[in-house]
């Protein structure tokens, strides 16, 4: 049963409200719409107030008959819950012998031609149950509930044929439709991840052109459809057809590109007019050019560069050339295994050199936007989901200074109350 709750006297209110529905970018990106000493009213699973206490006593005269728990936010900082954009949520098995062997030396290509990355995870898949893959994933979400992920994207693309791909999107749909965190997950088709052993490339991308896709779109598993365009993977030709193909069957572009080379991605995304482009940590200024004015999102992943040990994305140039940012965890168990978001906003503050209020934008309203969901969540405004995190310390900007500390204390998800040290 929902209740209704007044948080009240909020040191600072981060609303990330938005005049538009676009993501923010360049200086609008630092623009948080904060408000001190704020107020926020919760009713059923939305809110339907967010201002100061001026603004809040005429609200309230028209809701003098409803009931209502109040909490007190006084030196408490409010923002909205957080969304991942870019994850892995469901896979099976464990790679910590893969991280020994990076720090040895050996690297990412090395590894998967040694039969390990992609092709180790597929396996493990492969041997397991929707069963088995509902109960790991579910372990997973509460790690990114208790970080403050309250919406997150969640990719196929270990399974690498048509029952198992189709078994990883079943799961994810099975996960948005009940888990205990009432979490929402966004699908993606990931099938064009790596090419599997017993077939060849083109034998592999006909299976996923001709069978995979025109399946998954008829019962609609999955909204986003995604390649990972890099040597040995998928070149800028391959990954235009297959996310043009994707998006004739109405699933949405997007793409992990410039992680090791540059081989066209960008131009690739620009054609396909995807909604974001995942990873750049190699990408180059004329192709940061090409982005600005595209509205493409440029999805960044530091924490794949600290785990992995490879350069970090452009994130000063991207923003100063108005190319709208977001970050992710990218949480995955080969390049990067963690569900926290927070690490991620620290290693964007240290790593790209972003502002706090830019940092905030990206994980909130621009994920949003990121997902199609701007009109839901990503802000503290009337009429959308109260996805809301409470957090002990009066400044935002203590999210970032007190760092590896986790001082969340309550998530609000779609208005229902959940006290951190309590799950």
């Amino acid at each position: 049963m929902r209740m209704n709750y007044l948080i009240k006297d909020i040191a600072n209110l981060v609303t990330c409200k938005n005049n538009s529905n676009n993501p923010k970018k360049g200086k609008e990106q630092s623009d948080i719409g904060l408000i001190k000493d704020g107020f926020v009213f919760i009713e059923n699973d939305r809110i339907i107030f967010a201002g100061n206490k001026t603004e809040l006593k005429y609200f309230l005269t028209s809701k003098n008959k409803l009931e209502y728990e109040v909490i007190s936010g006084k030196n408490k900082t409010v923002m909205p819950g957080f969304i991942d954009t870019h994850t892995h949520l469901v896979f099976a098995g464990s790679r910590p012998d893969e991280y020994e062997m990076r720090i040895k030396g050996s690297t990412y290509e090395e590894i998967a031609r040694a039969g390990g990355g992609i092709a180790s995870t597929v396996n493990a898949v492969r041997n397991s149950s929707k069963d088995e893959l509902v109960k790991l994933s579910e372990k997973r979400l509460l790690n990114f509930l208790k970080y403050g992920t309250t919406t997150l994207e969640a990719k196929s693309g270990y399974g690498l044929d048509v029952k198992n791909e189709i078994k990883m999107l079943e799961v994810i749909n099975k996960l948005n439709e009940f888990n205990r965190y009432g979490l929402n997950i966004i699908p993606t088709f990931l099938g064009a991840h790596s090419i599997p052993k017993e077939m060849s490339k083109k034998e592999y991308i006909d299976l996923i052109c001709f069978e995979m896709i025109p399946i998954i779109a008829k019962r609609k598993l999955a909204k986003f459809i995604d390649v990972f365009c890099e040597v040995n993977y998928f070149d800028a030709k391959e990954t235009e057809s297959i996310l043009k193909l994707g998006a004739k069957f109405g699933l949405i572009p997007r793409l992990h590109t410039d992680q090791f080379n540059s081989i066209g991605g960008v131009d690739t995304a620009i054609k396909v007019n995807a909604i974001s482009v995942d990873h750049l940590e190699v990408l180059k200024m004329k192709d940061i050019k090409k982005l600005t004015g595209k509205n493409i999102i440029a999805t960044l992943l530091p924490g794949t560069s600290y785990f992995l040990n490879i350069p970090y994305q452009p994130a000063r140039e991207l923003i100063e050339n108005n190319v709208p940012v977001t970050l992710a965890t990218d949480f995955n168990p080969g390049s990067c295994m963690t569900e926290n978001l927070q690490m991620i906003m620290s290693l964007a503050s240290l790593k790209l050199k972003m502002s706090a209020e830019e940092i905030i934008n990206a994980v909130t309203i621009n994920s949003a936007c990121s997902l199609f969901l701007q009109n839901s969540v990503g802000s503290i405004e009337n009429g959308k989901l109260a996805d809301i995190l409470i957090f002990d310390f009066p400044s935002y900007k203590d999210l970032l200074y007190h760092f590896a500390v986790n001082q969340l204390e309550t998530v609000f998800k779609k208005g229902r109350k959940i006290i951190i040290n309590q799950i």
